[in-house]
């Protein structure tokens, strides 16, 4: 089966930045796994008229408002980005959470708007505050997600302290009794050397700063 290689951007690159990560990642056909890319909002319309052809190769925003579409200045909600085909939305990154403030009840605000504009929520989650987080977001919601776990040690900008698989694998075990048998990826630098044994218990990656080259996000994107 095929795993989510997701390549979060945050909030790098500009425009001959992106044009040059597209022309390098050249190889947009029998990938083994699908690719998941989401780019700053500006560079929305650039991504997605270049893999708009490319049937393993979907295209995610970072994040959405908690908000619907009206007088939210600043806010980008589901309908704003309407015509993109936009299949993933990343929720609740740490990042979010630590440097915004964002809350549970803010994801899971996000997750109800996602779902009813037909988009799948990845919602970052560490096993801290797991339930938490689940218990905001309504019973009948919680399998229609796909869930990040996402350490905040592990994270690259925090020091990069990866977990064992032995650690991965008990969360994804804990996500899928709360959640139920959903879709668990793995975040948090994510790298060519470790991602072989990330994707053994999980069914992605999250993929920060090693999305940024284009060459190096080639090696992840072709791992079993």
């Amino acid at each position: 089966m095929k795993k989510i290689i997701v390549a979060n951007w945050k909030s790098n690159k500009n425009q001959e930045e992106v044009e040059f990560w597209l022309d390098t990642f050249k190889t947009y056909t029998d990938l083994n796994n699908e690719v998941v890319i989401a780019p700053p909002y500006p560079f929305l319309s650039l991504v997605a008229d270049k893999v708009k052809d490319q049937k393993d190769i979907s295209l995610a925003v970072q994040n959405l408002s908690a908000y619907p579409a009206g007088s939210y200045t600043g806010e980008i909600c589901v309908r704003n980005i309407e015509g993109f085909e936009i299949k993933y939305a990343i929720l609740g990154h740490s990042e979010r959470r630590r440097y915004l403030g964002e809350n549970h009840q803010d994801v899971a605000n996000k997750v109800d708007l996602c779902l009813a504009g037909k988009i799948t929520p990845i919602i970052c989650i560490d096993v801290d505050y797991l339930e938490d987080q689940a218990s905001a977001i309504s019973s009948e919601n919680l399998e229609k997600c796909i869930v990040a776990y996402e350490p905040p040690n592990a994270i690259s900008t925090n020091g990069g302290e990866n977990p064992s698989v032995k650690e991965v694998s008990k969360a994804v075990i804990k996500i899928k009794e709360i959640f139920g048998e959903i879709k668990v990826i793995y975040g948090g630098n994510v790298t060519p050397d470790n991602v072989s044994d990330y994707l053994s218990t999980t069914d992605g990656v999250l993929v920060g700063g090693a999305s940024l080259d284009a060459k190096i996000f080639e090696q992840l994107a072709y791992k079993e």
